[in-house]
């Protein structure tokens, strides 16, 4: 895959390749990621800050590979869907 230089370069090409129309970015990294390279491929940055109950209770605290791990990758996809779904209907879409 053919990928530019710059971190927030490489971020956005890998979010394009996926197809992926938006992007969550943690708190730590909306301090320098640089928004440019995804608009200009249209993909959304939304600032992401792991909820306080429920799969994510924990994400805080660990990795949130912790939730792929215990709940296993059916569960987070079917939890990133919804989340997918409600950002549309909400008219948060790129």
């Amino acid at each position: 895959m053919p990928a530019r230089t710059g971190r927030s370069e490489r971020l956005a090409d890998l979010a394009d390749a996926t197809g992926a129309r938006a992007y969550l970015c943690g708190t730590g990294g909306m301090t320098y990621l640089d928004h440019a390279p995804c608009t200009e491929l249209g993909v959304a940055v939304v600032p992401f800050l792991s909820p306080a109950t429920g799969l994510w209770a924990s994400g805080r605290q660990v990795s949130a590979l912790r939730a792929l791990v215990f709940r296993g990758p059916d569960a987070v996809g079917a939890r990133f869907r919804a989340l997918a779904f409600a950002h549309d209907v909400l008219g948060c879409a790129a």
